[in-house]
Formats: C-alpha cells, structure tokens, sequence
C-alpha cells in the first residue's frame, strides 16, 4: 500500500465514523489527493448505485484512474469527470476504486473487523482473567502478571491483580469517582474519575478500535487458544510495530494479542476465562474503605450542589455554563487547591469537563502543545492522561475544556460556548514555512528514531522545544555537548505550531540560528517526532 493509499484510507475511515478528517483543517494537499476526497464526499451522499450490467462499474473507473494519473489531469477536469459520469456513475467508479483500498468490502458480513465492531456492540460487560507472558530473544518465557477484569461499555471497570509484583492491588472506576486499594500499605488512594490515564492491557473496546484505525490488517492463519478456534491477525497500527491479534471464530471477540520483539522482550497477553454480563455486580463498584486502612485524596475536590455554592468558595462568577449538546450536567466541584470551579458533563461513556479559573499568571503553553487562538487569545492544545484539553485566557480568567473525544467535536464544543472560532495559524504557506538554511534530513535515519520513541526511547523528540534546544546546542558546539546546553531550555520559544509543523524561537544572545524550523516527517499525529528542517540565522551571523 502506497502513502496515497494509506492516507486516502485513513480519511475515509474517518469519514464513516463521522468525524471531521483532519484533512478539513489544511488545505497543503496535492491537485490529485484534493480530487479524490471531492469523490469520496460526494459518494457518501449517494444511494448504492444500480449497474446496467456486471462490466459497468470496471469501465468507469479504468477510464476515472486513467484520467486521474494523467500528468496534465487537473482539479478541474477531475470536476469534468464526475459532471460527466453523473450521480449514479460516480457513485459506481467510486465504489470500485474504493474497493482497490480494501477500505470496505462490498459484503461487509465477511470482514472480521466489521464483525468485531458488531460484536462488541452486542457486550454490556464482560469478566474475564487476563495473563501477560513476558518472552525474550532467548526464548525464555515469565507469567509477569495475572489479574481480575470487570469492565462494561459505559466505562466501568474492576481490575485485581492476582499474580505478580502488584499482587492484590484492586483498581476501580465508577465513573463517579477512582480509587486504588493498596495492601502493601494499607492505603485506599482517591483520583478524580476524569480524566483516567488508566487503561487495564488488552481492554476489548480499545482494542477494537485500534484495530478499526490500523494502517493494515492481514489474516495470516487459524489457531486454538484456550480451546477455541480463532483467526490470527497481524495487525499494522498507525504507530508502532506490527504485531499479532487473534480473534475468536465463535464470538468474533479478541481473545490473545502478541507485540513485536522491541528491546529484545515480548509481550503476549491472553483472557484465560471470559465470560459476559449484562452488568457488573453493584459490590465491585461500591465504594469502601476497608477496615484497617487509611483513605488517601490525590484529588482534593469538592463536590457541591449548585452554582451559587461554588461561587462561594472560590470568590468569582463562572462565565461558561452552556452544557454540550446530548450531554448533562453530572456534577460540580471546586478543585480546592486551584480555586477553579469544575463542571462534569456526560454523555453514555464519553465526558467533558469545564474547569474555571482565575488567572493569576500568563499563559504559558507546554511545549508539546499544538497553538491556535480563540477570540484572539492563545490557546494550548494537546493530549493528556487519555483526553484532549483546549486551555485559554481571556477578561482575568483561565479556561480548560477537557473531553475523552475527538478533538473536532472539542473544538465545536468550545465554539457553541464562546461564539468564538478556534482558529490555527498558517504555517504551511510559502512565506511562512521558508528557512533561510535548511538543514539535510536522513529519512532513513528518522524512522528508526521513530521506532526508537514508539519503544519508549528519547521521549524528548516528542517536544519541539527539547528537538531546538539540542540542535541550537550543537551549532554551538558540534563536536558535542558536556554538562549543561548552551542553549537554555527556558530560552525556547514556540511562536507557531498546527501539530505537524512548527516555526520556533531562540531568546539567546549567544545562539547562532534565531529561529528553528521543525515538522512531523515521519507520522503526523500526537506520537510523530519532531524533525529540524530548518533556520534563520541570528543577526550577530
């Protein structure tokens, strides 16, 4: 599969989960990927076209791919192409070049990653004990941990460890509240509900939808795993190693899943049992702090009855109250030591929280945050403990909208509280995105570092400002680095940054690039590194 290909299907999966592709926000596309997504948008929009006859269909998108590869095909003769085709035509050329993807197939019974999507759909809850085998080069094997699992689809979970180093450590969310009850000091520690960072390995919703968004997916066998038949799947994610996934015939349910060997160790994970409920028992999701043990708040929050109550405590009025449309009013708190006034709206298993501050300093984006502006102010965006937040200022008070949802909802959410748009820079534009020096880049030698981070080495590509601070570092010094940088962290600034390119700036008298160049070459998401391509030298140069 070409890098056409795998972006073409990516923006389509997209398109049937009913989000916005992010496609939408930029418009740096070639001629030909920016006519293929106007026939793919207008396919959605049809009804499934009748054939005059069975060769039909293959005629009209020998001639539409014919045209589309022509090294004088244009956008506008693309639009030509489907004037002349007409809405059934297009409807048919697309559904046969589609199918070149392996996008959908045309019986979707028979694609078992449809067929897992409806399984689960079917699953209120499920309990089941999970094994995870640690394997080396070698070939020596270890049980690293056995455990407990309740879970149900609306976000509820029971996780006790049987075996291994965590033995008896019991993890639950009620998504009321979190809590750890911890033998080893007799403690039950208290978390806020959400955001939950926590995930228990080998959850079956997220593994579904792991495998609905991989890049490729191959049946490569047929096996028995704990008595059962199952179809062994290998499966390339967006990000990481391929690795290997086997699903039961009977139940179309994960039930092992095998990593890729990464620094010489290798995980297999298996449910031993399974079985499926149509709730978890109300006992696992009572609170209780056992006899004998201390209670621990990590979150000191308080939960209060109205408004009025919280306005109270913290000494402002909150200005945003609107609640998310489908969503409800769960709860509201005051986070004491921040003095902010939290709202929790819910909506089934999906959640938005609306935390209200006053803002004591100036914003100060995290490095790793992607920069927009929302009414002309600075806004941070970025992923965090499972969630995206959208964080600005504006009249004296801090705002921070976090939700366990696609970040184009998030932003359509805080558009329909504020009446304001959340706006990114241009970046990608010519004049814009032109160092003066640019600086030779080995993709070869980028994707192995690539690799490198998805196994948990040099987290610090993840951070532009940490990529800047090296590179300016070593212009200084190119024979290398002992003891601190000469480039401060603190002395980097980051003036632009729409996820995928960023234009940084050095406040360094001694710096010889004044600003720094940097964008996503590898993979474009949260999990890309960060790539200098680029400089303007300082005046003093």
């Amino acid at each position: 599969m070409t890098y056409m290909d795998k972006k073409l299907s990516k923006y389509i999966d997209q398109l049937n989960k009913e989000k916005t592709p992010k496609e939408h926000k930029y418009s740096n596309h070639s001629e030909q990927f920016e006519g293929l997504m106007e026939v793919v948008k207008e396919v959605r929009s049809l009804r499934e076209p009748v054939f005059p006859d069975e060769e039909f269909p293959k005629r009209l998108v020998a001639s539409l791919q014919k045209e589309n590869v022509s090294r004088n095909g244009s956008r506008s003769k693309m639009r030509r192409i489907k004037i002349w085709l007409g809405a059934t035509a297009v409807a048919a050329a697309a559904t046969v070049f589609l199918l070149s993807w392996n996008v959908f197939p045309l019986n979707q019974e028979k694609n078992i990653v449809y067929a897992m999507e409806q399984a689960i759909e079917q699953i209120k809850a499920y309990h089941g004990v999970l094994e995870v085998v640690q394997r080396n080069e070698l070939g020596e094997t270890i049980i690293q941990a056995r455990r407990e699992v309740w879970s149900d689809r609306e976000g509820n979970y029971f996780v006790r460890e049987i075996e291994g180093f965590a033995e008896g450590l019991i993890t639950v969310n009620n998504k009321e509240r979190k809590w750890q009850i911890r033998p080893e000091d007799k403690t039950v520690y208290l978390y806020s509900a959400f955001p939950d960072s926590y995930r228990f390995t080998f959850e079956l919703g997220e593994e579904i939808e792991d495998i609905k968004n991989a890049l490729e997916v191959k049946e490569v066998g047929n096996e028995i795993i704990s008595g059962r038949e199952t179809t062994l799947l290998e499966v390339t994610p967006e990000g990481g190693e391929t690795y290997h996934l086997w699903i039961d015939k009977e139940t179309d349910l994960p039930l092992q899943r095998q990593s890729a060997m990464q620094n010489a160790l290798q995980y297999k994970v298996s449910y031993m049992e399974i079985e499926f409920f149509d709730e978890i028992p109300a006992s696992m999701l009572a609170y209780e702090v056992p006899k004998g043990y201390k209670e621990v708040n990590i979150d000191s929050e308080q939960a209060v009855s109205n408004l009025e109550e919280a306005k109270d405590m913290v000494g402002f009025s909150p200005v945003l109250t609107k609640a998310p449309e489908g969503y409800q009013l769960s709860g509201i708190f005051v986070k004491m030591e921040k003095q902010a006034i939290k709202l929790h709206y819910r909506s089934m298993d999906r959640n938005i929280i609306l935390l209200q501050s006053k803002a004591e300093d100036k914003l100060i984006p995290a490095s790793d945050a992607m920069l927009a502006s929302i009414g002309g102010n600075t806004a941070e965006i970025r992923r965090s403990e499972g969630a995206y937040s959208i964080r600005w200022q504006e009249e004296g008070l801090e705002y921070n909208v976090l939700g366990d949802l696609p970040l184009e909802v998030l932003y359509k959410y805080v558009e329909s509280i504020t009446d304001k748009k959340v706006e990114f820079p241009e970046v990608s534009s010519e004049e814009d995105f032109q160092p003066q020096i640019r600086v030779d880049v080995d993709l070869i030698v980028e994707e192995n570092d690539q690799k490198s981070v998805d196994a948990g080495h040099s987290p610090w590509r993840l951070d532009p400002a940490f990529v800047t601070q090296v590179f300016a570092s070593l212009l200084l010094s190119p024979e290398g680095i002992e003891g601190d940088y000469p480039i401060a962290y603190e002395d980097i600034e980051i003036i632009k940054n729409n996820g995928i390119q960023a234009i940084v700036e050095i406040k360094n008298d001694k710096s010889i690039a004044k600003y720094v160049y940097l964008e996503k070459l590898i993979r474009k998401d949260e999990s890309g590194i960060w790539t200098v391509v680029g400089y303007d030298p300082s005046n003093l140069q």
